[in-house]
């Protein structure tokens, strides 16, 4: 889940206006869980879905202060277990040196927990840091002990075991559609083996909906690439507006304090009406990783290639966190109807 408020990595100072740099998230007694990205040659690499650094949040708690705008922020690692890294845009950052997280108020940043650790190995694994600045104001902060875990989360006593979902034969009507224009082309193929693989595949794989795409599934979808996809009744497809999406979700979830307002502008994007058409269609995501896969924030008329929609339903690690940020996620109906505004070509 996307973390907001304190459950965030919040940086203030020990002081108004001065004192040293510091974080009201308390890593003596709180941990950092890991999730399971890939298990491949005997090695799992696990990575925290969050939390991601932020600043700005007022009324700050009792002992904390908010820091103002213009202060440079980094990320010093000082020593970690073998296994423990962490990584600011792709690339780790190695003990004895440090990354910029970013600067004020502009720390809507998240990096990469990451372990790496043979398969079957579980346990806490400490990276042991310090946020530093430039600034004359702030000194540096004390040292903290993140503990990165990949335990699996204790189930309560008394409570009953989860029912293991069946494992059903793929639905064979169009495994591997994922824009769902009624065929499967060679970058969904390619798209479907590294989610296979344990990289960003896509819900038209896993028809069974076991959280894996099988080699059954994988077959059944390079059928459908050969073959076609089978006829399906056609959908009566209503176009969506801008309109309608800046007032139900871009509007009340998305412009909003820390986020993506003219203040904030978190990830250099801004999604007040009169804005959101020209920040979104046709632009580059500020996210390398996306930028480099050719992604754009809206292609119009290519659903399958906005990373507007990437954002909304389940980025990879390696491209931030789920939006929103704050408040409950998007349900499926908001996200069809960006889907459709978007395959209608993203109209003004």
């Amino acid at each position: 889940m996307a973390c907001v408020g304190e459950g965030c990595i919040n940086i203030y100072s020990t002081e108004p206006g001065g004192g040293a740099l510091t974080t009201s998230w308390d890593f003596a007694t709180r941990k950092l869980p890991t999730f399971e990205v890939l298990c491949e040659a005997d090695l799992c690499l696990y990575s925290a879905i969050d939390p991601g650094f932020r600043s700005g949040f007022t009324p700050a708690p009792a002992g904390f202060y908010p820091l103002p705008s213009g202060v440079k922020v980094s990320f010093e690692v000082i020593a970690q277990d073998a296994g423990a890294s962490f990584r600011i845009g792709g690339a780790a950052v190695i003990p004895g040196s440090s990354g910029v997280i970013g600067t004020t108020p502009e720390l809507h940043n998240h990096p990469t927990w990451q372990l790496l650790v043979p398969e079957g190995d579980e346990g806490d694994y400490t990276i042991e840091f310090r946020l530093t600045t430039d600034s004359p104001t702030y000194e540096d902060s004390g040292s903290f002990a993140a503990a990165l875990s990949n335990l699996p989360p204790s189930t309560p006593t008394g409570a009953a075991s989860p029912t293991p979902t069946p494992t059903v034969d793929p639905d064979p009507s169009c495994v591997g559609d994922c824009n769902g224009d009624g065929r499967v082309a060679i970058n969904e193929l390619v798209r479907g083996v590294g989610g296979a693989l344990g990289g960003e595949g896509c819900a038209a794989f896993d028809r069974n909906t076991d959280g894996m795409i099988a080699i059954a599934e994988l077959v059944a979808a390079v059928n459908a690439a050969m073959s076609g996809c089978p006829a399906m009744p056609t959908p009566t497809f209503r176009p969506a507006t801008l309109a309608e999406i800046q007032e139900a979700i871009f509007s009340p979830r998305c412009a909003i304090a820390t986020c993506h307002d003219s203040t904030f502008r978190s990830g250099d994007l801004l999604l007040e009406a009169g804005a959101s058409h020209t920040e979104l269609v046709g632009v580059e995501p500020a996210i390398e990783t996306a930028r480099d896969a050719g992604l754009l924030r809206v292609d119009p008329g290519n659903p399958g290639n906005s990373f507007l929609l990437i954002k909304l339903e389940d980025p990879p690690p390696s491209q931030g966190s789920r939006m929103p940020l704050t408040g409950p996620l998007l349900d499926s109906d908001d996200i069809d109807l960006i889907h459709r505004w978007i395959a209608n070509g993203a109209p003004p």
